[in-house]
């Protein structure tokens, strides 16, 4: 089955929020073969534009290729020194269309384990105690299981405001308090904190009984996250954003810096590079969990991923929302239908071949303002 063309659909709308650029750009890319089978995937990364090289670079050396030697061209990329986002975007779109070629959901090749997952929402960036209280008791009472908040002092990158780490302390107590001791809470810091801070935050999070941290410390800082580690209790979860993929992982889990290995499929080189991550967080019997994947597409291969790993728990669904709107729009847009999770807040992967939804072709087509070729 012979690649024969990479062509990328650019998808403009509206911004729904009120913060950031009036227009948002979406990317969907497309990989087609000689056997009319295609797989697809959204290519828009966080802080990047990879269409141009994917469309210049990439697509020459995949012309011809067979789309199912998947681990040859992740390879591939990989020696040619390429952005891990430009890796996992090819990454994806094969898998699509190998799923396609075998006539089975995607989370069967990849070795299914279990058939439902968890899901928990993945707070916005609020300037106010009571907006995430009642974001959390509005995701609450759509059935979400869990609940992880992005905290006040997210303000102090995203609006240069000067947050004391005690305004997380405080949020942390109200938002317990307001959702019960039972319902699963997390804390995902995103490096915002001082080792001192850190400590002090740790601290009264694991006496609210929250499930893990995340990210308190700079991503690079793996002897403070040793250090850290020796202070609390509390799982701590590392490695999101940190350089480099599998090899890049090994000194965290060999200092013992980090309870869970951590990535997603956009920035750990797609499918294949998570796959890696998470069984050598298997052979140490670590949790491995997958972070969300930014776009709708990327969202639903990580679900069929989660499905094939035995040490992830949990389906992360980031909620970005206008104010007051608490929907989960921003999981499954750019595609045919959402992506299915139940009353009780579990997801299952579709069982239609390949990632088992199709992009919402008019949608895109709706909002097209260029086609990349």
């Amino acid at each position: 089955m012979k690649i024969t063309d990479l062509r990328i659909l650019r998808h403009q709308r509206a911004n729904p929020l009120d913060v950031g650029p009036p227009v948002q750009k979406l990317d969907l890319m497309t990989i087609a073969t000689d056997e009319g089978i295609e797989g697809h995937t959204f290519v828009s990364a966080p802080g990047e534009d990879i269409a141009d090289l994917l469309v210049r670079q990439v697509k020459p050396a995949l012309l011809g290729q067979d789309a199912l030697d998947i681990g040859r061209i992740w390879a591939m990329t990989a020696r040619r020194g390429l952005p891990a986002t430009v890796q996992g975007a090819v990454d994806v779109a094969l898998w699509d269309i190998a799923g396609k070629a075998a006539a089975l959901p995607l989370h069967r090749l990849l070795g299914t384990v279990k058939d439902r997952v968890p899901t928990y929402s993945s707070s916005f960036v609020h300037r106010d105690a009571e907006t995430y209280v009642e974001e959390a008791l509005a995701y609450r009472e759509r059935g979400l299981r869990g609940h992880k908040l992005h905290p006040l002092t997210q303000l102090r990158a995203f609006a240069g405001a000067d947050v004391p780490a005690k305004a997380d302390i405080e949020l942390c107590e109200r938002v317990r308090t307001a959702v019960g001791e039972e319902f699963p809470l997390f804390l995902d810091s995103a490096w915002a904190y001082s080792y001192g801070e850190a400590v002090r935050v740790g601290l009264a999070i694991q006496e609210l009984g929250y499930r893990w941290y995340e990210d308190p410390l700079p991503a690079e800082d793996l002897y403070g996250y040793v250090r850290l580690k020796q202070q609390l209790n509390i799982p701590l979860m590392a490695t999101e954003i940190t350089g480099g993929g599998l090899t890049a992982l090994a000194p965290w889990v060999v200092e013992r810096a980090t309870d869970f290995l951590r990535g997603d499929v956009v920035l750990k080189g797609g499918i294949t590079g998570m796959l890696k991550i998470a069984h050598l967080a298997e052979a140490f019997h670590l949790p491995c969990e997958v972070h969300d994947a930014y776009h709708s597409l990327n969202n639903l291969a990580t679900l069929h991923l989660v499905m094939a790993l035995p040490n992830c728990e949990w389906y992360e669904v980031l909620v970005p929302h206008a104010p007051g709107s608490y929907d989960l729009d921003h999981l499954s847009y750019g595609l045919a239908e959402p992506i299915p999770i139940d009353g009780e807040g579990y997801a299952t992967a579709p069982e239609l071949p390949g990632l088992g939804i199709e992009p919402d072709w008019d949608l895109l087509s709706a909002g097209a303002v260029a086609e990349l070729s």
